[in-house]
């Protein structure tokens, strides 16, 4: 048969991501929070328990079990169709039953724990100047706590970290004083995102960045420009995903304005016209301003600090 009916479609339609994935795949699930959950074979699919999933390296999702055959398994949709029809709907407490039995060997999911405090921030400050970040915006997210320095069996490290409303920390992005060593402190939740909030609480515009120190960069290029930097808020992802930017749109109703300022690279454009096409449909203004020179913010910071001091120089 190479046809599907509209009664089937519907009926393919009908069985959620979640309870096929408990019934059909339970080995593929891993619990990494207390409403999410992640796949083995991809672990930036998540899935939430009210039934919503999102590849976020691959910048889509949706709600129920066809959608993730066609997209992640790669079936074409009317094999996806038969193969739905040939289930019968999956009953909720079959499920929970086969997905507990699956999951009751695995360890609980991590508990996030900010990394601790080192005595002073030396390295840090020594790091990211050397990077071009100007001294009022790192001496500000010092003093909010957002920024520190961590050490790690004698390796300095810049923390950079997330809070979520009630300003409890739930994210950490840690990244090397020397060296390429980055990453996400264990039990972080990627939707509280790296932010130097607006003075104004109820700025209108944020910025939003791929990565930290492209946030940082981003403030003190505004400072360098001789603005008030502190207008806009600025945001980062924490990589390629939405939940960061879905979790401040949430805590900022009053937000009219994203720029996004992703890194000039094919993922990041690629990314930023999803991201332009997400959001200009639910009404936001949506400004796609990639870094006139250098792969990213950072770089192109970088290129105007050396463009400032060879002008000072000719004087």
């Amino acid at each position: 048969m190479n046809e599907v009916t509209k009664q089937q479609i519907e009926q393919a339609r009908q069985i959620g991501i979640l309870a096929y994935m408990q019934e059909y795949e339970p080995q593929e699930l891993v619990k990494v929070g207390q409403h999410e959950y992640k796949t083995r074979t991809h672990d930036s699919l998540r899935i939430s328990e009210n039934g919503k999933w999102n590849w976020c390296s691959q910048g889509f999702g949706g709600t129920n079990a066809l959608n993730y055959l066609v997209h992640v398994k790669g079936l074409d949709f009317v094999s996806a169709v038969q193969q739905l029809c040939g289930i019968a709907p999956v009953s909720a407490i079959a499920a929970r039953s086969t997905y507990e039995k699956a999951l009751k060997d695995q360890p609980p999911p991590i508990s996030f724990s900010a990394p601790p405090r080192d005595a002073d921030n030396v390295a840090v400050l020594r790091y990211l100047r050397g990077r071009g970040i100007r001294d009022p915006v790192l001496n500000y997210c010092i003093e909010q706590g957002t920024l520190y320095q961590t050490d790690h069996k004698g390796h300095k490290n810049c923390v950079f970290l997330g809070r979520d409303n009630q300003n409890v920390p739930q994210y950490a992005c840690v990244r090397g004083c020397g060296g390429d060593f980055r990453g996400d402190v264990a039990g972080s939740q990627k939707r509280f995102g790296f932010c130097i909030p607006a003075r104004d609480p109820d700025a209108a515009r944020v910025e939003v960045y791929e990565a930290p120190i492209d946030a940082l960069s981003g403030a003190s290029l505004r400072l360098l420009a001789g603005r008030d930097w502190r207008t806009v808020h600025y945001l980062s992802l924490g990589g390629l995903n939405y939940h960061a930017l879905e979790q401040f749109l949430t805590g900022h109703p009053q937000i009219k304005t994203l720029q996004l300022c992703l890194d000039a690279d094919e993922p990041g454009r690629a990314f930023a016209q999803k991201l332009v096409e997400k959001y200009s449909a639910q009404g936001y203004v949506v400004k796609d301003l990639p870094p006139p020179k250098g792969k990213d913010y950072n770089e192109y910071l970088q290129t105007r600090l050396r463009s400032l001091s060879e002008r000072g120089a000719e004087r």
